[in-house]
Order: structure tokens, then C-alpha cells, then sequence
């Protein structure tokens, strides 16, 4: 009896500890740890965290912000979104400012389909980051998609207007070209797609052109004849 009553104790705080770091990681695959009060073992955790990186970067938290934002593009780009918005939440934390950290977030949030959440965090970044080109670009696609997800007239309208504002000051831009094709794509406007296509095969990072899509748009409508 003795035996069984330890099993359950010993069961129980197990328990207790997988729901405590069940809940410590759904947290930080929250934007900004989900801007709720934290309990004390976060807030120490937090603690621990930046003492530990002030040790490293003896007090410069810009730089151990960007470090640690740099992290969080290096898994996103390997396509590991949970472990990117981990390293984001903890740039973010280091510096509350920190555009690239928040422009990260809205990238993940809006590769999990939060639209609502994404194009709020890419609103707040672009007070920090919107003189950044690349950053315009990936605020108009996320418009785009949001727009064709959402149905939404009024997002679209926007998102054009994003894509030609961009097209304006780099026309040379590939990425942009082709997410203002793909959205003309998603909405049916295959001629008007192709003629973006065209635009962007003629810059010099053509290359970056995803031979899916242009396989896809060419199944819906072929190439038009100059």
C-alpha cells in the first residue's frame, strides 16, 4: 500500500511537471509570449535568461537581440517555425523594439494561417522596419494571402496597392513580381499574372522564379505569345 501510494505521488508531480512545460512551450509559440501575466516560474525563467545574456554580451542587449533574431531567420528559413518563433519571443524579450523579432513573428503567424495576428505584428514592426524593402515585400504577400484566405475586397485592394508602391521604388524586385502574380493567380487573373511573370523574368534574380508556380499558372492558362 505504502509502494502505491508512492507510484501515485511520485505520478502525480510527474504529471504536474509535463503540464508546467506543456504549458511553458505553448507559450512561447505565442507572439510576445501571448502578452498575458506571467506566472513566477516564468518570470524567473526570464530572468535567468537575460542575466545569462548580459553575462555574454556584458549588457548590450541590441546586440544580443539581433543575435538572437538571426537565429530565429536561420530556422525559419530551414522551416522549423516553432523553434524560430522561440528565438524571436526571446529577441523580442531582450529589446521590446526590436522590429526584426516582431517581423519574424508576423512571418510565422501568417505561415500558421493567423492572419489577424500576423498583419498586427507586420503593423507594428513596419514602425521600425518599413524603410526595409524586403520587409515591404513580405508585408504585401502576407496581405495578399490574407486577402484570398479571407475574402476580403478591402485586404486585396491594399495588397495591390503594396505590390505596385514596391514595384515603384524596386522594380527589379523578383519576390515581389512573383507574389503579385501569385496573387493574381489565386484570384483568377491568369493574363495579368503572366504579364507580372514577364516583368520578373526579365530582372536579374529570375532565378528565384518557383517553377511550380509557373508550371501551375501555365496549366490555367498558357503563355501568352509576345
Amino acid at each position: 500500500m505504502q509502494k502505491q501510494r508512492l507510484f501515485h505521488v511520485l505520478l502525480t508531480a510527474v504529471l504536474i511537471l509535463c503540464a508546467a512545460h506543456a504549458c511553458a512551450d505553448d507559450r512561447n509559440l505565442l507572439p510576445k509570449y501571448g502578452g498575458l501575466p506571467k506566472p513566477e516560474w516564468q518570470k524567473q525563467a526570464d530572468a535567468a535568461f537575460i542575466k545569462a545574456t548580459d553575462e555574454e554580451y556584458h549588457g548590450d542587449r541590441i546586440k544580443a537581440s539581433m543575435d538572437t533574431a538571426t537565429r530565429g531567420w536561420q530556422y525559419l528559413a530551414a522551416g522549423d517555425l516553432e523553434n524560430a518563433m522561440r528565438r524571436f519571443n526571446q529577441a523580442w524579450l531582450l529589446n521590446n523594439n526590436s522590429g526584426t523579432a516582431l517581423w519574424g513573428m508576423a512571418v510565422v503567424e501568417a505561415s500558421w494561417s493567423k492572419f489577424d495576428d500576423s498583419l498586427k505584428l507586420f503593423a507594428e514592426a513596419e514602425n521600425f522596419e518599413g524603410s526595409d524593402v524586403n520587409f515591404s515585400v513580405d508585408y504585401a504577400r502576407a496581405v495578399g494571402i490574407a486577402s484570398v484566405e479571407l475574402h476580403d475586397d478591402a485586404l486585396l485592394k491594399d495588397a495591390f496597392d503594396r505590390f505596385d508602391r514596391i514595384y515603384q521604388k524596386a522594380p527589379q524586385n523578383t519576390k515581389n513580381l512573383q507574389n503579385w502574380a501569385m496573387i493574381l493567380f489565386s484570384i483568377g487573373r491568369y493574363s495579368e499574372a503572366w504579364a507580372k511573370v514577364k516583368l520578373a523574368e526579365a530582372t536579374p534574380d529570375k532565378d528565384q522564379l518557383d517553377p511550380r508556380f509557373l508550371a501551375a499558372l501555365e496549366a490555367r492558362m498558357p503563355r501568352p505569345q509576345d
